[in-house]
């Protein structure tokens, strides 16, 4: 009856979880299921940090910054071209130090990065943080409830038989339950990674398209860097200082829960925050050499705007940490 009862429960819930995931996963998928422009692919392939990593790549190319060590960047002509390239020079100009990492930290919860996420999960390219939360701790209580009964089996086939005396038993308890168990703890631990992927099978279908369609041209800086990455510049200096500043980063970052959610500014903003690894092959695995949003000099706070809640004041639409919880898990930069 104990197994009858172990194996119904079990089966029923992977079922149910399987199903649940993969219609989620499927609803996700609608609108525009296209890459834009570069950000938008350096948004898909690493989260904010790619983002921020591309804009202050192209600066410093360019001539427009100069990213010098010990991890500083100057303005050398404060002209920008896009919404990010303005946010860089505007937290450049809050952060008297240069600091790149707080910089880059800055750029990364700045309103236009934001509003990159925002876009792509309006086009079902993206999941917003925490929409498929319950599903994925349903996934995760099943696999550690299934990963719990494992040594309780062998108790019980060691309590099986020590009270049989010399009486025969059948099959050993923990054989009998290890068929339920071990695919329950599995199917549970793997539908909870799917629930929790921040790119959506539709923004990495995207990201396929975008990287093939400039398979065969000369890339831009912010192109090159959203599908190469950091670790692929040929500047060693601007390499070693990006990839500085994303360890740094990792080290300085905001408090963050047990469930990957952080509490920074969460009373004062209603939106989450686009901070976690949007890693376009995992789904949204942490990368190597990644950032999450920790606080950052000036602008980072939550200031009040027309037209919905901010990050620093300014910029219609854009989020800061929520009630709904931000994502600051580690951002792939490389």
């Amino acid at each position: 009856m104990v197994l009858l009862s172990l194996y119904l429960a079990v089966g029923l819930s992977s079922a149910l979880l399987i199903v649940n995931v993969s219609a989620a996963l499927r609803s996700a998928s609608h609108g525009d299921a296209r890459v834009h422009h570069p950000y938008e692919a350096a948004f898909l392939a690493g989260g904010p940090a790619r983002v921020a990593d591309a804009a202050l790549a192209a600066l410093h190319t360019d001539g427009r910054v100069v990213v010098g060590g010990p991890g500083v960047v100057t303005a050398v002509r404060p002209v920008a071209h896009d919404p990010v390239e303005r946010e860089v020079f505007r937290a450049l100009a809050t952060a008297p130090s240069g600091a790149l990492p707080l910089v880059r930290q800055d750029v990364m919860r700045s309103p236009a990065v934001q509003e990159i996420g925002h876009a792509l999960a309006a086009r079902g390219l993206m999941t917003p943080p925490r929409q498929h939360s319950g599903l994925s701790a349903w996934g995760q209580i099943q696999g550690i409830v299934c990963l719990i009964g494992l040594p309780l089996s062998l108790f019980a086939t060691i309590a099986q038989f020590m009270g049989s005396g010399h009486k025969p038993v059948g099959l050993p308890f923990v054989l009998t339950a290890l068929p339920a168990l071990l695919p329950g703890m599995l199917i549970g631990f793997n539908q909870a990674g799917r629930a929790g992927r921040r790119v959506a099978p539709a923004g990495r279908r995207a990201l396929r398209s975008y990287s093939a369609a400039h398979a065969h041209a000369a890339p831009g800086v912010v192109a090159f860097i959203a599908l190469r990455g950091v670790r692929a510049l040929p500047d060693p200096h601007l390499r070693a200082q990006l990839t500085g500043a994303a360890r740094l980063g990792r080290g300085s970052r905001s408090t963050v829960s047990h469930t990957g959610y952080a509490g920074h500014d969460s009373a004062a903003c209603a939106e989450p925050v686009w901070c976690a690894s949007s890693g376009s092959g995992s789904g949204c695995g942490a990368g190597s050499g990644g950032s999450g949003c920790g606080s950052s000099s000036g602008g980072s706070g939550c200031g009040g705007s027309s037209g919905g809640s901010s990050c620093g004041g300014s910029s219609v639409g854009s989020s800061c940490g929520g009630s709904s919880g931000s994502s600051c898990g580690s951002s792939s930069s490389s």
